[in-house]
Parts: structure tokens; C-alpha cells; sequence
């Protein structure tokens, strides 16, 4: 979108670009139901909203046809009501109509769809024993006689006969497990790992009110909206009995032997039998329910919009897989709860979009926030839209209904913020194969939420948030899959060649992680070799992904680790500050070892520390805020909610938020959206990359203006500086286009200390 059609967006924001609105159905019994439909349509349009998305009041259930009927009675009078005003509607998969296409499947004794989860039985045996045991009925996944004090394991399926067990123990002490996927006792649950399944329901539950939403379908019907998508199962075992099958496909041989990995070790390994293990686990999910999801909305018409179970995923592989690969078809971050609780998953949802190509990041605000104060809840916005998002849906609080205010606000960011490519010149390497590696699956009688337990070593979004809130950088988090094949390297650059969001990078981060691809790492040295920079922190890998029998990719990993950062930086006898590499076509490689533990007990780098790393590279960065305020990491964002809470950790951040930003740009414009969530103003300068002619546009009013500015040389390129004077609780945009610097005097300057010397100077003239 070129700038005068950025500016008319921003003036007159359409529908397309408005907010979408949850709001609670009343509930069946009500008789004045159609009465209340129709003034949250009323309020979603005073609000500034442009689509409603109904949820089933808390407790309904659906348990007849008749009740069904009184639901499709609703939907006609809220699509009827909405057409009438020019706006949109989603349906909500509530998870009511799971339990109710299961319960009505199981009237008729059709069990198909129930979920399963991963189950064994166990026998500890002797020295000597002739085993005669008769096995479960559930198809077979695994049978294995396993040595806990070695890790050893025998393969006994050869030993099957007539349904029974048959074996004579050997010299030692074994246990005998048994796998298969069991269906859940009183399932009301979906088997999310099969698209086949999944489909289905999807399909049974939108055919209930086929007859109902056929004449608003892609005209007032435009969306179809999930929640909570995930690992639910006990424990979080969630498998099906075709996993065998879709692993020998994958990896060319059986997994049957290696289930034991899942819940303990198994010798050297173990690690590698888990990360293709839950590898492919997450594999399943995301072309089961994700999938399933997608082609059906595709083929109804429908825009997707929904979330994953976890908003922070910093263990994501427990409880939702890969969290970048599952959130492909709508990668959206929630913030629920409370103030700040979910920022930490808005880099990851960007990253996602960024990465593979997909227009539009979206959030999900609000929900469950016991405590909905305007300013908390604009902070929150800001945060998000700074970190990346620009489709929003809201669970407005009764503040924010009474006038349009926050739904234009909300719309000219996201009239700015759609489309065009992200500039950011640092890409962070997403450590999902490291992730899977460190999951075990447990059996325990837990009814409550299980949060995952987080690897002490687990630092990829405290690294984040300290490049971002410290630093002042943005920066793209790239899937592994997407830096093999999407990605190259070239001068010291490595770009990222989609075709619509194309960006390159001069700076390579690499987090703590053990595990890591091997062809990932091989073009990290390719990218040394030709004059980038590579970061790493705490843990630099020493296993490739791509398992060998003999070792020898491992081997290569940690040769190529050493190539890179050099012979003490891999020495684990070695502890200093840091080690620097450098070669003679100007790459450098910086590995900062840990030096200070975070409140969830996390080892981390602190910020501070990051940072110096990244201004050692002498890079001319995207953008320069020097005034902002820093947050040092103490990964309070990483905390699961009690903690959360109850720690009060959402106060510990300096004046109350932080200094966001975020670039896109496309051959016509640029767009530079600056976000100031303390409750201290800002003003002072701000210096973008490249010679620009400057609107300034302000999203809380739709004042627009036009700033002085003036051309600088730092670092060897040319600067735009401008003042920054945001005050607190506000954002703003900077509107750009090409600026001719024919005839333009510039002051030269050549170090950060140089500019703050001569900052005012500069300030005066403007």
C-alpha cells in the first residue's frame, strides 16, 4: 500500500481494518435473548468494532434438538441484525459443541472421534522368568523389556504369540512396557492429532446451522474462530495409534523400541529419540486440527482466527508442539489474564507470519483479565501492535464500550500496520528441535491445568525481550525449517527470500540450545565465513537434529561450533565473560556465557551484557531510540500466571511498561510505529535508517503533521533524525517516503558517544 492510500486508511479506516469484538451470548432460557443479540451489535459498532464473535454464555450446554434450535435462532437474529449495519460475524468453535457432536455420536455408539492418550503397563521381572502374560487389547504400539540402571532396551514384539507375551528373562533387571493409545474414559474430547477425525467434527458442528449461515457465508459470515488448541490430555499425552506409522515415514525406520525415551532415558541417545519422537508429535497436531481447521474454512469462504493453549510458550513442545509450524493458519498471541501476561508470545506469532510469508499477525485481548483498567489495557495494545500484531479481536470491558474512542485507535494502527515487509536487521534462531528434546511425558492423577516445566537452560525469550526492551532492536524469529529453505547468505548478509516479506539480516542470534540443525548450522558457517555475525549465548550445540547411528553428524556440529566461535568458547573447561571470534572477511562470532539466573529459575545473559555484545559489531542498526527507557530482563514474562500473580511480577517492570517499535515498508512507504507504555515521556531523538520525508500520524486522535527533520551519517550511512516527543501511554507512526539528499548537509558522526555529544546541538535546530 502506497502512502496516500496509507493516509486515507489511517483517515477513514474501513471495516477491513477494524477490530473484532467477543462478546457473550445470552443464555438459551433468556427471554429477552433477541433483544440482547441485538445491542451487542449496537455496542459493537459504537465501540468502533467491525465483527462479532459470539461465545456461549459460561454453562450452556446443548443436550437437544431443541436446544440446538433456540442457538440457531440466535444466529439468525445476530447475522440478520449484523448485515443490516454493515457488519461481520464469526463463529466461535465453542468447546460445548465438541462435547455435543461427541455425546451425539456416542447416542448411536460411534466412538471415532474420541481422543486418545499415550498408556503403558509395566512389569518389573527377575533374573530367570518365563513370562506368559496376555497383552492389552488396544492396537500394539510398543512392547520393550527395558534396563533402567543401563538404558538398554529389547525389542519383544518377536516374541508375541496368540495375543500373549512370551519370554524367558536374561541376566539382569528388566521391566517389560507395554504402549498404546487408549481412548480417555468418559471422553468429551476430540482426537486433535487426526486430520481425518478433526475434520469431521468441524464439518458435524458447522452442519447443525448450515441452513441458518448459507445466505451470510462470505458476505456477513466471514470468519471462523477457535480457542485453546493444544495438548489437553491427561498429563498431556494426547497420541493416536497412526503415530508408528507417520514417524517410519518420516525418519525411514520404526519407533516402536525407542518409546521408552518418551518417559525416562534410554542411553547416549535419548535425546535424539525424543526430538524426532516429539517431532513428529507436534506434526500431528499441526496437520490434524490446524489442518483441518484450514481447508475447511478455505473451502467455506471463511477468514481463520484463533489460539494455542499457552500464550507464553516458552516450553511450547509440552503443550502445543512446534508453536510456530501449529499456529501457521492464524498466528495470533493472547493476552489473558493480566497486564503483560502473553507479550512474551507476540514475537513467536510474528515470527510465524514473518517467516512463512502470512499477512496478518492477530491477538486475542483481554480475556479473563480480572482487572480491566483503561490504561492496563491500551498498554497492552500498544505492546502488542509495537511487537508485530495487526489483526486484534477484544473482550472489551464495559470502558471501553462507551465510545468509539478505542476501536479507531485500534484501526488506524492496523490500517498502518497490514501489509509491507518487516525490516528488522536481527534474526533469532527459534530452538524448537532443542525444545523437543528436553520434553518427558509423565502418569500422574493431576486433574488441575499442567503448566510445563521449563529446562533451566531455556533462555530464546529472555534473549528476546533483552534485545527488544534493553537493546532497543527489533528482531525476526526464524523456524529452522524456514532458515534451510527460505534463507540464504551472501556478503555477509543473510536474506530472508520470500516473496511478499522479504528482509535480510547482519546479525544472527543463536540461543542457549544443545540441539540444533545441522544444516542450519552449516549455513551459519557459510554466513561467518562471508562477514556476518553470529551471537550465541550459554550453550552452544553439540547435536544435530539429524540423527546417525555412528555420530557423525554430532560430530560435524561441533566442529563447525568450534569453526565459528572458536576453540575456547567449546571447551567446556574454559569459563570466562565471553568469548570473541573473528576471521579476515570480517565475520565475528560473540558467545556470552550465562551470568545471572532469572525469577523463574531459568539461567540467562542479562541484558545488559547483550547488548554490548550487539553494539561490538558496529552494525548501523534499523533504528536508534538512545533516550528510551531499558528494562533489564528478569524473565517475568516467562512466569506461568500463579507466579505471575501472585509475585506481582507484572509491577516489576521500570515505570510501569516499556519502549516498543516496529518497521514495515514496502517500494513506496515506509511505516515507523513507536509504542511508549511507561508512565514517563519521552523526549528526546530518534534516528531511522535511510533518507526519508516524514508524516507524523497520530493513532490515538488522527492528528497527522509534519515533523522537522534532518540528514546524518552514522556509522557510514545515512540517517534520518528526528524528535521523538511521545508522551507517556501513547504511540505514534512515522510515515515516510524517499527523500532526495541532493544539496543536504550532514553531520558526520561515528559513535554512539559522539552523537549524544553533539544531540544538543541537533535538538536545537528543531
Amino acid at each position: 500500500m502506497g502512502y496516500e492510500k496509507k493516509l486515507r486508511a489511517f483517515e477513514a479506516p474501513s471495516n477491513e481494518f477494524r477490530p473484532m469484538y467477543y462478546f457473550d451470548f445470552p443464555a438459551l432460557d433468556d427471554d429477552a435473548r433477541a433483544e440482547k443479540i441485538k445491542a451487542a451489535v449496537v455496542t459493537c459498532e459504537k465501540a468502533g468494532c467491525g465483527t462479532l464473535i459470539p461465545r456461549l454464555a459460561a454453562g450452556t450446554e446443548l443436550p437437544d434438538m431443541d436446544a440446538i434450535n433456540l442457538l440457531r435462532e440466535m444466529y439468525t437474529v445476530l447475522l440478520t441484525a449484523a448485515q443490516s449495519k454493515g457488519l461481520k460475524v464469526g463463529f466461535y468453535l465453542d468447546r460445548v459443541f465438541e462435547e455435543t457432536v461427541i455425546g451425539m455420536m456416542d447416542d448411536i455408539g460411534e466412538t471415532a472421534l474420541h481422543a486418545r492418550t499415550l498408556e503403558y503397563k509395566e512389569h518389573y521381572c527377575r533374573e530367570g522368568e518365563a513370562l506368559d502374560r496376555r497383552l492389552h487389547e488396544e492396537p500394539l504400539l510398543s512392547l520393550v523389556a527395558y534396563s533402567e540402571a543401563y538404558g538398554e532396551v529389547i525389542d519383544l514384539r518377536p516374541f508375541i504369540k496368540d495375543g500373549k507375551l512370551i519370554w524367558q528373562v536374561p541376566q539382569g533387571n528388566w521391566v517389560v512396557r507395554e504402549y498404546f493409545a487408549k481412548e480417555e474414559p468418559d471422553c468429551r474430547r476430540t482426537n486433535y492429532l487426526s486430520y481425518e477425525i478433526s475434520y469431521t467434527y468441524i464439518r458435524t458442528v458447522f452442519g447443525l446451522f448450515a441452513e441458518v449461515f448459507a445466505p451470510f457465508i462470505g458476505n456477513t459470515l466471514t470468519t471462523l474462530a477457535y480457542a485453546e488448541i493444544g495438548f489437553h490430555g491427561m498429563n498431556r499425552r494426547d497420541w493416536d495409534a497412526t503415530f508408528n506409522k507417520i514417524f517410519k515415514g518420516r525418519y525411514g525406520f520404526d519407533p516402536a523400541p525407542y518409546y521408552p525415551a518418551l518417559f525416562g532415558y534410554m542411553g547416549k541417545d535419548t535425546a535424539h529419540y525424543r526430538a524426532m519422537l516429539m517431532t513428529v508429535r507436534a506434526s500431528m497436531l499441526e496437520q490434524g486440527v490446524l489442518r483441518a481447521l484450514k481447508d475447511f474454512a478455505t473451502v467455506s469462504g471463511l477468514t481463520l482466527f484463533g489460539t494455542l493453549t499457552e500464550p507464553k510458550l516458552t516450553a511450547c513442545s509440552f503443550t502445543v508442539g512446534d508453536a510456530m509450524l501449529t499456529s501457521i493458519p492464524s498466528p495470533t498471541a493472547l493476552f489473558d489474564k493480566a497486564y503483560l501476561y502473553g507479550t512474551n508470545s507476540v514475537k513467536i506469532m510474528a515470527g510465524t507470519a514473518y517467516s512463512f510469508d502470512l499477512p496478518r499477525v492477530g491477538g486475542e485481548f483481554f480475556r479473563d483479565y480480572p482487572s480491566t483498567d483503561s490504561v492496563s489495557l491500551y498498554k497492552d495494545t500498544m505492546n502488542a501492535f509495537a511487537r508485530g500484531v495487526n489483526d486484534a479481536a477484544f473482550h472489551l470491558p464495559q470502558e471501553l464500550k462507551e465510545s468509539s474512542d478505542f476501536g479507531d485507535f485500534t484501526s488506524r494502527v492496523q490500517a498502518m500496520l497490514r501489509g509491507g515487509r518487516h525490516v528488522a536487521d536481527i534474526a533469532l534462531l527459534y530452538p524448537i528441535y532443542d525444545l523437543h528434546s528436553r520434553v518427558t511425558l509423565y502418569v500422574s492423577p493431576t486433574a488441575c491445568f499442567e503448566y510445563p516445566e521449563t529446562s533451566t537452560s531455556t533462555n530464546y525469550m529472555t534473549l528476546i525481550n533483552a534485545i527488544s526492551f534493553y537493546a532497543g532492536h527489533d528482531l525476526t524469529v526464524l523456524h529452522p525449517t524456514v532458515l534451510s529453505e527460505r534463507c540464504r547468505t551472501e556478503g555477509g548478509v543473510l536474506y530472508l527470500d520470500n516473496k511478499e516479506n522479504r528482509e535480510s539480516f547482519r546479525i544472527m542470534v543463536l540461543p542457549a540450545a544443545e540441539m540444533i540443525s545441522l544444516a542450519n548450522l552449516r549455513l551459519l558457517k557459510k554466513f561467518y565465513d562471508e562477514g556476518g555475525k553470529i551471537l550465541a549465548t550459554g550453550v552452544l550445540p553439540t547435536m544435530a537434529f539429524e540423527y546417525d547411528e555412528k555420530g557423525q553428524n554430532d560430530a560435524e556440529v561441533c566442529r563447525l561450533a568450534r569453526e565459528i566461535f572458536g576453540e575456547e568458547a567449546t571447551d567446556k573447561r574454559v569459563m570466562r565473560r565471553y568469548c570473541h571470534n573473528k576471521n579476515e572477511a570480517g565475520g565475528e562470532a560473540i558467545f556470552l556465557y550465562f551470568n545471572a539466573t532469572a525469577v523463574t529459575g531459568i539461567h540467562m545473559v542479562k541484558s545488559s551484557t547483550v547488548n554490548s555484545a550487539l553494539n561490538t559489531f558496529a552494525i548501523p542498526f534499523d533504528i536508534y531510540i538512545p533516550g528510551m527507557q531499558r528494562f533489564e530482563g528478569t524473565g517475568a514474562l516467562n512466569a506461568i500466571y500463579p507466579e505471575f500473580h501472585t509475585v506481582g511480577l507484572d509491577r516489576s517492570f521500570p515505570d510501569g511498561g516499556m519502549v516498543n517499535h516496529i518497521h514495515k515498508a514496502s517500494d513506496e512507504s515506509d511505516v515507523f510505529y513507536f509504542a511508549n507504555t511507561t508512565d514517563v515521556a519521552y523526549n528526546h531523538h530518534v534516528l531511522l535508517r535511510g533518507a526519508h520525508t516524514v508524516t507524523e500520524c497520530n493513532p490515538h486522535t488522527g492528528a497527522i503533521t509534519v515533523p522537522k527533520s534532518k540528514l546524518i551519517s552514522y556509522l557510514g550511512e545515512v540517517y534520518t533524525y528526528l524528535r521523538l516527543n511521545l508522551p507517556a501511554r501513547e504511540s505514534v507512526f512515522f510515515l515516510t517516503t524517499p527523500r532526495d539528499t541532493k544539496g543536504e548537509e550532514m553531520t558526520e558522526i561515528d559513535s554512539i558517544s559522539r552523537l549524544e555529544s553533539h544531540h544538543a546541538s541537533l535538538m536545537s535546530e528543531f
